[in-house]
This record gives C-alpha cells, structure tokens and sequence, in this order.
C-alpha cells in the first residue's frame, strides 16, 4: 500500500515540530479543504485530521460525533450516509465566507493532501463500537487513493488502535491521551503504539522528561502560543499542533537536547 512505512523507521523520524490542528482551525471551518488549504498556504508541512465513518462505512473526516456544531444539520454521523452528508454546509458555522464548504470523504481528503504535500496525522474517531469498521473504511480508501506522503495514526480508542495495528500494520500509531498515565509504557506496549500525545493542560514536565529520556516520541495538543510550545520542546516533546501554525512555525524548532 503505497505511503506505508517500514517501522524500524517510524513517522516520527519525518515529523515537523508544528502540525496544523484540522488543518489551520484558527483561520477556517475545522477539518475542510479551506483549513487544510489555508494550513499549507501558512506553511505547515503537517496537518492532523479526524477521520470517522458514515452510516453505509464510508470514512469521512470529521470530529464530533454528532453534525450539530459543525453543519447545518442536526443528528449523529453515524446515523447518515455519506450522501447525506455530502449535502450538509460544514462551513457557515465558522464564517458566511466559507459557505458550501464540505465534509470530506478520505478518499477526498488524501487526494488533496497529495495535492498540497501535506503529510497526515489522521486521528481515528470511531463511534463506540464501530472501531473495526472504522479502520476498515480507512483501509479501502487508501487502497483507492494511494498517500505518497507521510501518514500517522493516533486515537484516545484503544480498540481503534487494535483495529489498525491488524489492518493498517505499515503506518505509525499514537496512543492519545489528555493526562499522560503512570503505567503509560504498558499501555503504548498493549495498544501497539509507538509515541505518546497528550493534552497541554496536563504538562508534567519530570514524567516528559522521563519518557522522552526512554526514546518515546511525544506531541502535544493544543499550543496556540510560542512561550508554551517552547517550554514543551525543551522537555522533550517533538511536535505540538497549533490551531495557527503561523504563529509558531518560524519560531518553534526544537530546542537542542
């Protein structure tokens, strides 16, 4: 399958220290093409995304697990196909100028990506109980549209991670969380996952020391200024993603360790 990497070198060897959170959020409506266009054109090499699926197992790129905050319909993702929601604004929400924006299919979404030379972190957000099929759903659409960049997969979901260390072997995985656990090498060992990312509230700098000391590559959600994104750095942590990659992006190069 093409972009798959061989795991002895992980994506983390090609990760940029900023990544655009849903692409560049802080300018255009979260996870669309404008966001993702508006990250590159900011220069981000790296956009994180949100992938579900659709009622009839389509994956589609969008967060919440239901369309209310996002759109202009009403009700849960998974209970709407993907012709459904390829007819809902997922743009006005944020701004009338992104008006008719939509959701996009990963099959739309890595078409583009290779379009911009964007490489991806895709987070895996299945609706519970959905997770195989979720995987699956993104198994088929990079069979249709191969990723000729970097591609690494993160989710909160365990089973999701079981899903893509069965289905998506090839590609680098991330355990996410918001507080970094104490048992947390036993659970990268149990989910498969090779790096760590954590939320920014919950900066605990010895413990980050001390992962990043046992050679485990973190990232850190969300940093949207440089003071903080500069403290991560130092502790260890490789990546922060950033709803205004502008801000960071001539500034933040890790700190020599």
């Amino acid at each position: 399958m093409s972009g798959s990497q061989n795991l002895t070198a992980t994506a983390y060897d090609q990760l940029s220290p900023v990544i655009a959170h849903r692409g560049a959020s802080g300018h255009a409506p979260e996870n669309t093409a404008a966001s993702l266009r508006k990250g590159a054109e900011l220069g981000a090499t790296w956009a994180e995304v949100d992938v579900a699926i659709s009622s009839d197992n389509v994956a589609v790129v969008f967060h919440d697990s239901d369309v209310n905050r996002c759109t202009d319909g009403r009700g849960l993702l998974i209970q709407k196909t993907a012709r459904e929601l390829a007819g809902l604004d997922a743009g006005s929400w944020y701004s009338p100028f992104y008006a008719g924006e939509r959701i996009l299919t990963m099959t739309d979404l890595l078409t583009l990506a290779n379009e911009l030379c964007l490489n991806l972190n895709i987070e895996i957000k299945p609706t519970i109980g959905r997770e195989t099929e979720t995987v699956w759903a993104m198994r088929e659409a990079l069979k249709q549209v191969p990723f000729n960049h970097t591609l690494l997969l993160s989710s909160f979901n365990v089973h999701a991670l079981y899903a893509a260390r069965e289905f998506l072997p090839d590609f680098t995985r991330a355990l996410n969380v918001e507080a970094i656990p104490r048992d947390w090498r036993n659970r990268l060992d149990e989910t498969g996952a090779t790096g760590l990312h954590f939320a920014a509230d919950f900066f605990e700098e010895a413990i980050i020391r001390d992962i990043h000391a046992a050679g485990t590559p973190m990232a850190c959600y969300t940093v949207n200024d440089f003071e903080t994104a500069q403290k991560l750095y130092r502790s260890g942590v490789k990546a922060v993603f950033t709803d205004y990659p502008e801000r960071l992006i001539l500034n933040a190069t890790p700190v020599a360790r």
